[in-house]
């Protein structure tokens, strides 16, 4: 991405966050139930509050609430040393304000990064302006652990397996679900050098501990562990698969065992993740496949609901792009996701048939999206790490007898 492109793209970004702080943050309506076309201000509002820990001098998640890994929470809290205000709404408006412009900067990031990697058609990249992308990267926070996921891909192309790690490693403190990518790392590496990477295994392990251990030191071992159980204890929420499948029982009179129905998607959930560890993944298009395995597989199944998650998925499935009608189908799902949330959710409420048939439409796009990355994974299996310890035992042996 040349200058002249990077500056009308900034002008642009710039554009939208002046728009939507000033003429379009009442979401063009004076009624708190207005649809939140353009500013949700719930959530910025939340994320004010988990950050209070820093200017009343407390310890985050012991004394003041989060249910977000440390490094947002984090964040939250360095936020409000540029703030200054005794009116608590003007302390979120430019708590809130100052969160955005720094989303959209990781936006920014994000396309020059894509445009760098897309080997052709690059611009491809402009499709995280689509809708639910350029929505959620102004109200919510994944973007910034999709740019670093989408980075650390960038480093691990080349071949830069410790860096690529480390920064894998910030990004699941950001939201845990990089973690599940490094088995895909690993195997890779495995595929190419028939060794496992111990260095990138103890480079994001290392990186995790650094990052969670001012928490530890602050607030013990409860504090560390009080944001997984927030999420631990979480129900069914919203219009999740669970939560469709359950309205759908229930239309045939079918009375579900939620905690089988729980557990079993919990499973599904997961499941790709130590298959990923098994499956030869020789080529950085296999790579790029596998993330979206991982990841549609993990929003699929989940129990809740979390339109924002689209940003975990946008930057791989653009590199994945191989047909019109991949572009086609990254462009429903884009708006599809924009009218169940915010659109149906706030025109009809959450518990309308609107929401619920946006929420089964999405689902069957993220199915579709799985079909597609099953079939062009090419999955053969192999013991990788049968094959290591193997290795490790016959060499042991030789050294021996020699």
């Amino acid at each position: 991405m040349n200058r002249k492109q990077t500056l009308v793209l900034t002008v642009f970004l710039l554009c939208v966050w002046l728009l939507f702080i000033s003429v379009l943050r009442a979401n063009l309506s004076n009624t708190p139930d207005s649809v939140r076309w353009f500013n949700d201000h719930n959530d910025r509002w939340i994320y004010m509050l988990r950050g209070e820990w820093l200017p009343l001098g407390r310890v985050p998640y012991k004394d003041v609430l989060s249910e977000y890994p440390q490094i947002p929470t984090y964040l939250f809290g360095l936020l409000h040393l540029l703030v200054r205000s005794n009116s608590e709404q003007m302390v979120y408006f430019w708590h809130s304000s100052l969160f955005s412009f720094m989303m959209l900067i990781f936006l920014l990031m994000t396309i020059r990064l894509l445009y760098e990697m897309l080997p052709e058609r690059k611009w491809m990249a402009c499709l995280m302006l689509l809708p639910a992308s350029l929505y959620f990267t102004y109200n919510r926070f994944d973007i910034l652990p999709a740019f670093l996921c989408l980075w650390s891909l960038w480093l691990l192309k080349r071949q830069k397996h410790a860096l690529s790690a480390i920064v894998l490693g910030v990004g699941a403190l950001t939201k845990w679900y990089p973690a599940l990518l490094l088995p895909i790392y690993l195997s890779y590496d495995y595929a190419l050098n028939k060794r496992l990477n111990w260095n990138m295994v103890v480079s994001f392990s290392v990186t995790c501990i650094l990052i969670m251990l001012p928490t530890l030191v602050m607030g013990g071992a409860d504090a560390v562990l009080s944001p997984f159980i927030l999420h631990a204890e979480r129900g069914m929420e919203q219009v999740s698969l669970p939560v469709l499948l359950n309205v759908v029982l229930s239309w045939l009179r079918i009375t579900p065992n939620l905690a089988q129905i729980k557990y079993t998607f919990l499973i599904l959930q997961l499941v790709m993740v130590p298959v990923s560890l098994f499956v030869r993944i020789d080529t950085f298009e296999k790579v790029l496949q596998w993330e979206v395995l991982v990841l549609v597989f993990f929003i699929l199944f989940s129990r809740i609901y979390s339109p924002q998650w689209i940003l975990w998925l946008m930057p791989v499935m653009i590199l994945s792009i191989r047909t019109r009608f991949d572009l086609a189908w990254i462009v429903v799902y884009n708006v599809v996701v924009y009218l169940a949330f915010p659109v149906a959710v706030d025109l009809r409420g959450i518990d309308s048939l609107e929401y619920k048939l946006a929420g089964a439409a999405n689902m069957i796009i993220l199915a579709v999206l799985l079909g597609i990355a099953l079939y062009r994974a090419k999955i053969h299996f192999t013991w990788n790490f049968v094959h290591f310890m193997n290795d490790r035992l016959s060499n042991l042996f030789r050294s021996k007898s020699a």
